[in-house]
C-alpha cells in the first residue's frame, strides 16, 4: 500500500469535485455484499455512484455521463501509467460520507486485482477525520485533498468520515484487474 500527492492539477480536482457533488448520489451501494445476484444484502448502505463496470470483454456499463466516464478512464490510464502497472480496468465507483457515515471493514477485490482511490473535496483539508485505514498493513493515511492510496484490492481497509457536521467526504475508487 502507497499513497501519492500532487499527481493531479488542482483545478482539474476542483472541476471533478463540483461536478461529482453536484450529481445524484443514490444510498444503493451496500457494504460487504453477500447476497446474489445482486447484491443487495449486506451489512449497510452508503451513498456512492457505480460509474463504470466491466462485466466480461464483451459486455461494459456506463452508468454517468460518457464525458464525466471518459475523464475518469484517462485518469485510470494515467495512474496506471505513472506507477507502470499493467491493468484493465472493472470498475470506477464513488462514494459519499457524512458525519456518523464511518465504512466498516472489507475488500474491494481480489489478489489478482488492484485499487487506486482518489480522495476528494477541497473544503475537508483542514477537518478531523477521513482517514483510511488498511487492516491487512497496519497503516492508517490521513486524509488530504487529491491525495492518491493505491493497495490490493484483498486487503482489508475501512474509512472514516469527517468529524465535522455536514462536511462530504468523496472519494472514487477505480479497480482493475492484473494483466
Amino acid at each position: 500500500m502507497n499513497y501519492h500527492d500532487n499527481l493531479f492539477d488542482k483545478k482539474f480536482l476542483d472541476e471533478l469535485s463540483y461536478k461529482l457533488i453536484n450529481s445524484p448520489w443514490y444510498a444503493n451501494n451496500t457494504a460487504n455484499r453477500k447476497s446474489f445476484p445482486n447484491g443487495e444484502h449486506g451489512t449497510h448502505l452508503l451513498l456512492g455512484q457505480l460509474i463504470f463496470k466491466r462485466f466480461n470483454d464483451d459486455f461494459i456499463e456506463y452508468f454517468n455521463d460518457r464525458e464525466l466516464v471518459e475523464t475518469l478512464i484517462n485518469c485510470f490510464r494515467f495512474l496506471c501509467n505513472n506507477f507502470k502497472l499493467n491493468l484493465r480496468l472493472n470498475e470506477i465507483a464513488t462514494n459519499l460520507q457524512f458525519k456518523g457515515m464511518d465504512g466498516t471493514n472489507h475488500i474491494d477485490g481480489n489478489s489478482n486485482q488492484h485499487v487506486f482511490l482518489l480522495l476528494l473535496d477541497r473544503s475537508t483539508d483542514d477537518n478531523k477525520g477521513g482517514e483510511f485505514i488498511n487492516v491487512t498493513r497496519n497503516k492508517k493515511v490521513k486524509y488530504k485533498y487529491g491525495r492518491i492510496i493505491q493497495f490490493q484490492a484483498d486487503d482489508l481497509h475501512r474509512a472514516n468520515a469527517f468529524k465535522a457536521p455536514h462536511v462530504p467526504r468523496m472519494s472514487i475508487k477505480w479497480l482493475g484487474d492484473k494483466i
